[in-house]
């Protein structure tokens, strides 16, 4: 793309790759029972499961949503679903799938707005969050980091749950 179209190059590759995420997400959930949401296929081990996973992934996608379109937001850190959460047993811990994948919907049509919109410059200001910014420094790393690699490691943990619940395999 022309940098002086007004598009941020960067914004809109990773654009590619959040639209494809928003839509295999779904896929991977379509077919689940939502009771066996927070279900777990391997006796003595704890996976992701997808209660966990878009609980996460929505807090996260959130976030990016906010760095994308230049608003503040909380440190998601020591959030319920943040990065020192374990996926619980209890339904009761998370919303309800339907609710969960109409977040997720909501978020990145939000997403997709934020990054279809996004300043040239908005990629290569500070990383606002102190610490991320180490290995982070620019909004731009961190967007790559939440939008891309984030929601796909996610996505692939979601994959695997599937198989060993029995479930078929979904294509990307």
């Amino acid at each position: 793309m022309n940098p002086s179209s007004g598009v941020n190059p960067l914004a809109a590759a990773i654009l590619i790759t959040w639209k494809r995420n928003a839509a295999y997400a779904l896929r991977l959930a379509e077919d689940i029972d939502p009771a066996r949401f927070v279900a777990q296929p391997v006796p003595g081990r704890t996976l992701n499961h997808p209660a966990w996973v878009f609980s996460h992934l929505n807090l996260y996608a959130a976030v990016a949503v906010d760095l994308a379109s230049g608003r503040a937001f909380d440190d998601p850190a020591d959030h319920r679903y943040g990065q020192k959460s374990e996926p619980l047993a209890d339904p009761s811990a998370y919303p309800e799938k339907a609710a969960l994948l109409e977040q997720w919907r909501v978020i990145h049509a939000a997403g997709e707005r934020a990054l279809e919109a996004a300043a040239p410059s908005l990629t290569s200001a500070p990383n606002p969050l102190p610490r991320w910014r180490a290995m982070h420094p620019t909004v731009g790393d961190m967007l790559v980091t939440l939008m891309v690699k984030h929601e796909s490691g996610h996505l692939g943990q979601l994959s695997a749950w599937r198989r060993a619940m029995g479930l078929s395999r979904v294509p990307l």
